[in-house]
Formats: C-alpha cells, structure tokens, sequence
C-alpha cells in the first residue's frame, strides 16, 4: 500500500477571490481516485494525507457560509468526517477538492439548518433579550462598513446564495441543486442580495458599481 503523505497534494491554481483559496485545482486524477480508494478501505495514512491536505480548505469554506467562528468550527468538523465517510463516491470526473467543497457546502447547510431551529425552539420559550445572540450586536464605525457585517444582514437564503456563488464560484444551477432551491429562486435571491448589498453599502457612503 503506498504511504500518502501531504506532499502528494495537486498545485491549486491561483486567483478567484481575497476572501478563500483558488478554487480551481489541477489535480493528479488518477493519484487521487487512488488515495480516495485507500481511505474507504480504511488505510491510516491516506485518511491522514486526506485530512491534511484538506482540512485547512474545508474550514475555510464552512467558515464563509457560517456566521460565527464557533459554528463554522463544528460544520468543518462535521464535514471532515463526512469527506472521510463518504470516499468510496468520489469519482474522477472533478477534482477532489471541488469535490471536497460540495460535501463540506451540504454538511455546513445541514449544521447551520440544525442551529437555526434549535435556537429557534429556545427563543419560543425564551424572551430573546435573555438569550447571548437576542440583542443586536454592538459594533465600531469601521465594523458597520466591513463585508461581514453588511453580510450579516442579509436573510441566510441570501448570504447562502451569495456566498456559494461570488465566493465559492458555483453556477446558479449547481446552487440549486445543493440548496434544493428552484435555479428560478435562486436567481432571485442572488438580486435582491446584490439590491440589498448596494442599498447598505450607498446608506453608509460607500459606492459600488457592480451590475452583475
């Protein structure tokens, strides 16, 4: 059996945004249905090289669709496992990486679906000033004009949408098919997510003169 280590990982080619690595690969196809075969039998080394080489990718694709650090946390710890899990599908015709990504996007939605109605349920019973995320948060005048915090406004179908789309670079029809979403009401959500961005953005004298 070969011993996989994290040197065998595929060069990531460069350059789709500031906020999270390339998500184009140029990977070693065969190299990997390889190592992804050695992980579903259960071989240590290759589900060693396999975490390793993805672990600090899927945290930065849970910690782009999460709203906090401690959610997206849990969710790239979900979907670690679930990439392990799930080895024996990944087949050759994508990289796995993009692979990677599509796991960790479906076990992050199903974490944050999970959170949102828990805290849900609390907030029938409980008064929502008691609760630690009940009152609006305090932020500084440099915080109110950060992407985060203009992100945060937006309703999570929007930022789900929003995310997937200009961040992690998915088509509009492979949004849908992760959301479950109609591409019509994807593309919906993607308007008015852009509408409400440039809305907040020119309320606090920014600009932006994205059409797209």
């Amino acid at each position: 059996m070969k011993n996989y280590t994290s040197s065998d990982r595929p060069a990531l080619a460069e350059g789709i945004g500031d906020r999270v690595e390339s998500l184009v690969t140029l990977p070693d196809a065969q190299a990997d249905v390889e190592l992804m075969a050695a992980v579903a039998a259960n071989d240590p080394s290759a589900q060693r090289a396999v975490a390793q080489r993805l672990a600090p990718r899927v945290r930065k694709v849970a910690g782009l669709l999460c709203r906090s650090a401690a959610d997206a946390d849990d969710a790239a710890q979900a979907a670690l496992i679930e990439i392990l899990r799930s080895a024996g599908s990944f087949r050759v015709a994508t990289s796995l990486e993009r692979w990677a990504d599509r796991v960790t996007v479906r076990t992050t939605m199903r974490t944050a679906h999970r959170e949102r109605s828990r805290r849900g349920l609390l907030e029938r019973w409980v008064p929502a000033d008691l609760l630690p995320w009940g009152g609006p948060p305090v932020r500084s005048p440099l915080e109110e004009v950060s992407l985060d915090s203009l992100l945060s406004r937006l309703s999570y179908e929007r930022f789900q949408v929003f995310v997937l789309h200009h961040a992690l670079d998915f088509t509009v029809d492979e949004i849908a098919g992760l959301t479950g979403a109609p591409p019509g009401t994807v593309k919906d959500r993607l308007v008015m997510a852009r509408k409400q961005l440039r809305k907040m953005l020119r309320a606090r004298g920014g600009t932006t003169d994205d059409k797209s």
